[in-house]
């Protein structure tokens, strides 16, 4: 009797621990707080099938394994990748702003919507590239009008993620070696008053036109030539098929930037933000990116159905002068000391 009572009793304190065990479990899988980053479209782990999505799933694969992992975060946050939230990048991000979700990813284009100045920085001949872009966005002026934008409009930016892509010219018609060249031709563009100023000027035919629709349009000849970058030339649109020739005059950047909920982030106990902050600033994808541009132009120009053409430097100089007159409109809407800084930035 006696050994049967202590058998019990045995059993009766394994299964105390391990109710105590799974209840403790329990309670800390329940004070998680789901952290939501939002995207329009794709799946999580989905094919990269885009500069974006490669960029995102460096950044949020890293936040993720931080959060499981790391002792000042571990059981206090899950991320959920949602991307059936929001129909677009403009909704994720005013969902962002709202406090609907705490993180995505936006680019100037999105965030013209907050702040009007950041339509300068996709503009024709405005930056010249993104080590350009970089260090204008680290000056005084622009650090202040991205704080601006956080207090006002409750949207931050914790990372400058990289470049997705340059916009270059691609011709089926050529070789163009002056603007002359160039004279007469029907070139598509993705959008915006300062691209269409600047094809007007240099005498050609805009055709503003959504990227879906480029590749039919290519294939009936709606156009000679269009707009856009390496990875969409390659990935997107199989240039080499359409058109034989393309400029290697950079007509503007695509910067993308990681965002997040400004009341949100700093709500965060201060070590818990500094551990999610430093995910971001120990990764770097920009040089990955800029070397992908310039391997995907390394083969298109030793393909022998494509070429690659360099202007000459004093040609390559009219073209900048007619981007930069085209943004012209742009540039004056902005606070002066904002152009000063990308002028003193060059």
């Amino acid at each position: 009797m006696k050994k049967l009572k202590t058998s019990s009793m045995f059993m009766f304190t394994i299964c105390l621990v391990l109710f105590m065990t799974l209840g403790l479990s329990s309670s800390a899988t329940a004070k998680a707080k789901v952290v939501k980053f939002v995207a329009a479209g794709g799946n999580e782990g989905g094919q990269e099938v885009s500069a974006e999505m490669m960029a995102l799933n460096m950044y949020m694969g890293a936040l993720d394994y931080r959060v499981r992992t790391y002792h000042v975060l571990k059981g206090k946050y899950k991320i959920k990748w949602i991307t059936t939230l929001f129909p677009d990048a403009d909704e994720c991000l005013t969902g962002v702003a709202s406090g609907a979700a705490e993180i995505t990813f936006s680019s100037p284009h999105f965030m013209e919507q907050m702040e009007p100045a950041w339509k300068a920085v996709e503009a024709p001949g405005v930056f010249n590239s993104w080590g350009h872009f970089m260090k204008t966005m680290n000056t005084p002026e622009w650090k202040a009008l991205q704080d601006k934008m956080a207090e006002e409009k409750g949207v931050k930016i914790i990372k400058w993620m990289a470049n997705i892509g340059n916009h270059y010219l691609f011709s089926n018609k050529g070789p163009i070696n002056t603007l002359e060249d160039l004279k007469g031709q029907k070139i598509r563009y993705p959008g915006g008053e300062a691209f269409a100023k600047v094809l007007k000027a240099m005498k050609t035919t805009p055709i503003a036109m959504p990227y879906t629709e480029v590749v039919t349009a290519l294939q009936t000849n709606m156009f000679d030539g269009l707009l856009t970058d390496w990875f969409g030339a390659m990935y997107f649109y199989n240039l080499p098929r359409y058109t034989k020739y393309s400029v290697n005059v950079t007509w503007g950047i695509q910067p993308i930037c990681m965002v997040v909920n400004n009341d949100w982030w700093k709500s965060l106990p201060a070590e818990e933000r500094t551990a999610m902050q430093d995910v971001f600033d120990r990764i770097d994808t920009s040089q990955f990116f800029e070397g992908a541009q310039s391997a995907i132009a390394g083969g298109w120009n030793a393909n022998p159905a494509t070429e690659l053409i360099n202007l000459s430097e004093s040609e390559t100089a009219k073209w900048k002068k007619v981007m930069l007159k085209g943004s012209e409109s742009v540039l004056k809407s902005l606070d002066p000391k904002l152009v000063q800084a990308i002028e003193s930035s060059r």
